[in-house]
């Protein structure tokens, strides 16, 4: 993952304009295939729009077993921003935008309670908060699976001015189009050259299909004769 905040800044300028829905905004970055920088755009986004935001910035990863983001910050790839802070509770007492199954059952054989296994972690010289799955609560056999309640979502708008979610790509996880009705609205990431316009189309009629909003594309890793913007009829 890089820094791309001078390449996407006419992008950050243009979702600024985005009209609120009441509280903060959502914004997800997504991508059809694995490696064309989803990661890298959504993190450039979140740090960019922290820059603009009164109140805390939220970047969520839907990696919940990598924690890419976390150790992206971890490694302090973007200048003039410090480490990430001690792990704070991210569930904003509210119920999770995941279900953990198998849930644990106690002696008596009732469901134990949810535990609080997503944290964020304050980004030092920032009002950056970076999410980080606690994977080491898991149990062996445990599988994350996201949820269509919207409780969490109204949470965080309630305490942020942003939430930039990193969607992954629709080849390694389908999380993002799960919960993409709950977001404002969704930024593709596509390589150029690479990915067929096709598939742009048919990742932006999947999000729609499941009440999301496409707000446009980032052409990524852009030769001086690539055509894919004119191939897209977003």
């Amino acid at each position: 993952m890089i820094d791309l905040r001078s390449e996407i800044v006419d992008t950050a300028r243009a979702i600024d304009r985005m009209p609120q829905r009441g509280g903060g905004r959502l914004v997800m970055v997504m991508s059809a295939r694995k490696g064309e920088g989803v990661s890298s755009v959504a993190s450039s986004l979140a740090v960019l729009m922290s820059g603009r935001a009164a109140r805390p910035v939220w970047l969520l990863d839907l990696d919940f077993l990598g924690n890419q983001q976390f150790r992206l910050f971890q490694a302090k790839t973007f200048s003039r921003f410090g480490a990430a802070g001690r792990a704070l509770d991210g569930s904003l007492n509210a119920p999770p935008f995941f279900q953990i199954m198998p849930q644990i059952r106690a002696v008596d054989g009732n469901t134990r309670g949810q535990q609080k296994y997503l944290a964020v972690h304050k980004i030092e010289h920032s009002n950056l908060l970076v999410s980080r799955f606690r994977t080491e609560i898991l149990k062996p056999g445990q599988k994350i699976q996201v949820s269509s309640r919207d409780e969490y979502w109204r949470a965080l708008r309630s305490v942020s001015d942003w939430a930039i979610v990193d969607g992954l790509s629709i080849d390694h996880s389908s999380a993002g189009l799960s919960l993409c009705r709950h977001i404002d609205g969704v930024i593709l990431v596509v390589e150029a050259d690479s990915t067929q316009a096709s598939e742009v189309n048919t990742l932006r009629n999947e999000i729609e299909a499941h009440g999301g909003r496409c707000l446009g594309v980032v052409v990524n890793r852009v030769r001086s004769d690539a055509r894919m913007a004119d191939r897209l009829s977003l």
